[in-house]
This record gives structure tokens, sequence and C-alpha cells, in this order.
């Protein structure tokens, strides 16, 4: 995690990173309040909260949030204000006239613009664009402060990241193992920390291995759906198949995850098809992807159950499906179930001549 070293009187962190959220949020809280007691000199309000008492509730919640900002600390010559879901701090859409909302906005942006000494304000959001925020404060703090942003991607993978956090937790990990753990617990730092938080309790000061985390993290919710996906790569339809309907039963919204990794996994699998029906050699496909040797191979080997013209039809197939997503009524193949069980039983390619 970056150290903020010289904290700003106003800090806006927002993305779907919870983890980095949380922890820069409390080393920038630690490095203003140095010694000072946490109880009397930092505050923390919910926006969703407030703006949703303020339409219900007889007491005036905005009202009562703003006092708050203009009071002095007690026994304190620094005051913290904490916000969450500071993404609503804006008009919402379909709605041109919200007194609370306009009043909010606007005395913050004058408290903003004439910041006491004694005050410092920290905005949390899970928001990951510019525009998900009131445009005129954003940029006010853009222009004058700071903004951090912690985002990751469906196809990001932070192995650098689990690297460094195995390594403060007395793991040894090689590179390989931590892109398989990443593969198997997914790419959200905070189910990450988690994992390797168990793992160091078991395993503290050993080489962490292949093996360790097949053993130990196979209850984690992302493990069903990398041995699905291994299946579904060896031809192995029945295991592929129980594992989908047993990971629908358990996460019965998990189809657009689940269809996710189907793609990135057979994309992967059809570009290694490709090259080696052009003659690369194996050396030169693992150079060519971006992928660490010991999942490279693994892929390769896969590749290798599939010809050409099958995987070209999985890949047709799952367009289907993403097209049965975009036009509903267009009577094309329904939802994941209905990919993943004709997988494994491709026509064979028309003879030639």
């Amino acid at each position: 995690m970056e150290k903020i070293t010289s904290p700003e009187k106003i800090f806006l962190i927002h993305g779907n990173q919870e983890l980095l959220i949380k922890e820069t949020s409390n080393n920038l809280i630690d490095q203003i309040l140095e010694d000072r007691e946490r109880d009397l000199c930092l505050e923390r309000f919910n926006m969703e909260e407030i703006i949703k008492l303020s339409g219900i509730s007889k007491k005036n919640s905005v009202d009562d949030f703003l006092i708050s900002i203009e009071t002095f600390p007690m026994l304190s010559n620094v005051k913290v204000i904490l916000i969450d879901n500071f993404e609503l701090i804006k008009i919402p859409k379909g709605s041109n006239d919200n007194p609370s909302i306009n009043k909010l906005i606007q005395s913050l942006t004058n408290v903003m613009k004439n910041l006491p000494d004694y005050l410092w304000f920290i905005f949390l959001s899970k928001a990951t664009k510019e525009k998900d925020f009131n445009k005129n404060i954003y940029q006010l703090i853009k222009k004058n402060w700071r903004i951090k942003k912690f985002v990751t991607y469906d196809n990001s993978s932070p192995n650098s990241w689990v690297l460094q956090r195995a390594k403060t937790k007395g793991l040894k990990m090689s590179h390989e193992t931590a892109q398989l753990f990443i593969d198997i617990v997914g790419n959200d730092l905070s189910d990450l920390n988690h994992e390797l938080e168990k793992m160091s309790i078991l395993f503290s000061k050993e080489d962490f291995s292949e093996d360790h985390i097949r053993r130990n993290i196979r209850g984690h919710k992302n493990f069903s759906i990398f041995r699905m996906t291994e299946a579904l790569s060896n031809k192995e339809l029945l295991p592929a198949v129980e594992v989908l309907d047993n990971q629908l039963k358990t996460n019965p919204y998990d189809h657009v995850r689940i269809f996710a990794v189907i793609v990135m996994q057979f994309r992967k699998l059809i570009n290694i098809k490709i090259m080696s029906t052009q003659s690369i050699n194996n050396t030169d496909i693992l150079s060519k992807i971006s992928l660490p040797p010991f999942l490279g191979k693994q892929l390769i080997k896969q590749a290798s159950n599939f010809t050409i013209y099958e995987l070209t039809n999985i890949y047709l197939e799952l367009a289907l499906v993403c097209l049965r997503v975009l036009i509903p009524k267009a009577g094309l193949p329904h939802g994941v179930t209905g990919l993943v069980r004709p997988i494994g039983d491709r026509p064979s390619p028309p003879p030639c001549g």
C-alpha cells in the first residue's frame, strides 16, 4: 500500500477495492491524529443514512450533519470528518429540486472553500468513475487537494501485490503459485488478503506450493468455478456440469461472473491454438501470452484437447449466449447452463474433399 507522506486537508478515496480504501483511510487518520484519541477527534457519517433520514425523519439529518461540521472540536485542536458513500452528494437523476440535497451541496462546498485550520475531510466511495460524483465538488477536490482511485477490472491479476502481501505474512510464494492463488480466489484484494491470512497461520515460513493451495482453499467461493473451467478445458463434461449446478444452487445470481470466466478461459485457449496451427513452438507461445510459465504450459496442454474447429464452435456458442442476453426475444440458447452442456459434445468437422 502506498504511504501518504503528507496528507491533504481533503482527500477523496474511491473505487471497487475495499481493502485498499480501508487501509489508506486508516493510514491517513493515523497520520493526521498522531497520538490523539480517535473517539475525541474523528466523526464518521454515512451519506446514504443522512439522505434517507432527511426524507422520512422529523429531524433534519442534513442540518445535524452540517452543524457537526461547523462545530469546533472539544478537548482537541483537530477534527476529522469521514464520509462514506460520498458519491450520493449530488442531485439524483430525474429530480430537479431537492432542497435538502441542494443545501448539503452548497453548504459543504462553502466549508471546503473556507476550510478551518482544525478541520480535515476524508471522503470514501465505492464508485469507480468521475461521472458518478457531483461534478463541481469532484473538480474542486481534484484542483486543490487529492483524489486516490483504487479500481480493478475483471481481467486484472494483482500478482505483485499477492507476492508482497504474502511476504509480509511470512509466506514464501513463487510467481506461478501466486497466479494460481489468484485464479482460484479471484482478484478482489479483500478476499486475497483474507485467504493469505489463513494460509499464514497454517504455513508460515514454509515454501507455499500449488499443493498447499489445492488442499486448503477448496471451500472458497471461487474454487468451484476454477474447477469447472479446468474440467471444461479437459473435456470433462460431467464434472463441469455438476460443479456448475452446485454453484448456481449456492449463488443463483452468479451467471454473469461464471460466463465471464468461461469466456476468458476459451479466449486464451483459442489464441494458443491459433498460434500452434501457425507452427509457433511452445517456448515462443509462452513468451507471447501474458501468463506465468506454469499456467501457460497448463493452457497449452489443455488447448491440445481441442481442434481449432471445436474451439471456434465453442466461441460461437459464447457469442450466441451474449446475444441472447442483449436480445432476449431472439430465441437463442439460454444462459450459462445452455452453454456448458453442449461444450463436451461438439460435432465433428465436415469431411474434406
